[in-house]
């Protein structure tokens, strides 16, 4: 019987997402997105209230936009988006030419014309350049829609790397995309370092050295989910580390042949004022630089200490070698990763759908509220021009983890009737 109902559910799901993913595909040129990020910074001239009620309704317009936005970079029709600064990476690469230009006048060699000047040079490391490879020297609309339609093959693999069936993958890929950290995600590097910890996840009690060489290649898109190497440490695994150092020695000497002075010019643009003006961009959405611009150094230590709690109260799932080997740490691991962006924007909470579906589905009141607020928040506000929906989403994660590993009654209650029984 459970065997016939899991197959009734699997179907249902495939169903449900096919019927989204076609209407999807055939949804209407939309807005650009970023004008709609504009005017929502004329909201914050208002009363608490009203801006409250401006942000609501520019974000929700937003978000349709970002959907049809999506629809169009599926059918090759997208708008320019961020893999664009890694084509002319590699495209400088391959030329032996400056992988790091100022990105404007760059995106119109392309054909590429953005909103607003771009004056800055990328601030992706150079490894990142090497996944667009194969879609480089196409033109932008196949290049933009050859990468998009990979992604959501890789969103079906994260997927099914969790444990979850082919079918039930397939159908929740289109249901995911409705997610705006997930549609936004198309044109970006986030669902490689999302496909990258979920396979990282599926070796690592079986075949450790290729869950390295996953971390790794999550690692090289944006450095931070090399954290998730910190699990192999505390256990002593060494085999995993081999594969993790093995994917940047690879991926390093890739690069020297291509163009040697690369690397150096990394480190040079970063510490130009590129990385600079991004972190002080009013929409970075960055937890920690929001907290210091919030509350300064207050705000840091508060968001410290939560970092400090959830690992204080998850402490034996780092260091019990066998009896948590541990989808729980890995969760944590995860969330640190996302956590940590000193540069963060909407599509970056992508890797962090995981945790939200776990927290969600824990059977308890406490992390159901929390997780369906990270599903709902990004919804309802602006993706783009304000950092707070997006930096809020990542804080109560980091919540719902802490509750989660809290035992009091107050946070492993399954539904209101428990408090109604304890009284």
């Amino acid at each position: 019987m459970r065997s016939l109902n899991r197959k009734l559910s699997d179907n249902t799901i495939l169903v449900i997402g096919v019927v989204i993913f076609i209407l999807l595909l055939l949804l209407p040129e939309s807005n650009d997105p970023w004008q709609a990020g504009i005017r929502s910074q004329e909201c914050a001239m208002l009363s608490p209230l009203p801006a409250l009620s401006c942000k609501l309704s520019i974000g929700i317009r937003m978000n349709a936009d970002i959907m049809r936005q999506a629809s169009l970079t599926l059918k090759g029709r997208g708008d320019p988006t961020d893999i664009a600064q890694d084509i002319v990476g590699f495209r400088a690469l391959a030329n032996r030419q400056d992988p790091y230009p100022i990105l404007g006048p760059a995106y119109r060699s392309l054909g590429l014309e953005w909103v607003g000047e771009v004056r800055n040079a990328s601030t992706h490391p150079p490894m990142a350049f090497l996944f667009v490879a194969p879609i480089a020297f196409l033109s932008w609309n196949w290049a933009s829609a050859l990468w998009a339609w990979l992604m959501i093959t890789l969103v079906i693999l994260s997927f099914r790397c969790y444990g979850i069936s082919w079918k039930a993958a397939i159908g929740l890929t289109p249901i995911a995309l409705l997610w705006p950290p997930v549609a936004t995600s198309l044109g970006q590097l986030t669902i490689i370092w999302l496909f990258a910890l979920s396979a990282g996840y599926y070796f690592e009690r079986t075949k450790q050295f290729w869950s390295g060489i996953f971390i790794g290649l999550g690692a090289i898109t944006k450095f931070f989910p090399g954290v998730l190497i910190i699990s192999f440490l505390l256990k002593r695994k060494w085999i995993a580390l081999l594969g993790f150092v093995s994917t940047f020695i690879l991926s390093i000497i890739l690069l020297l042949l291509l163009e040697p002075s690369s690397i150096y010019r990394y480190f040079e643009a970063s510490q130009s004022t590129s990385s600079i003006a991004m972190i002080l961009r009013l929409d970075n959405a960055s937890l920690l630089i929001n907290s210091y611009r919030f509350g300064g150094w207050v705000g840091v230590t508060m968001v410290l200490f939560l970092f400090l709690s959830i690992i204080w109260t998850n402490r034996d799932y780092f260091y019990a070698p066998l009896l948590y080997s541990s989808p729980r740490s890995w969760v944590l691991l995860s969330f640190f990763s996302v956590a940590l962006l000193p540069i963060s924007w909407v599509f970056s909470l992508a890797p962090l759908l995981p945790i939200v579906i776990i927290l969600i589905t824990r059977k308890k009141l406490s992390t159901l509220i929390i997780g369906v607020c990270c599903i709902v928040i990004p919804f309802i506000f602006p993706s783009y021009g304000t950092a707070i929906p997006s930096a809020v989403v990542v804080l109560l994660v980091g919540v719902g983890l802490l509750f989660d590993g809290l035992p009091f009654k107050l946070f492993t209650a399954v539904s209101l009737q428990d408090f109604r029984g304890s009284a």
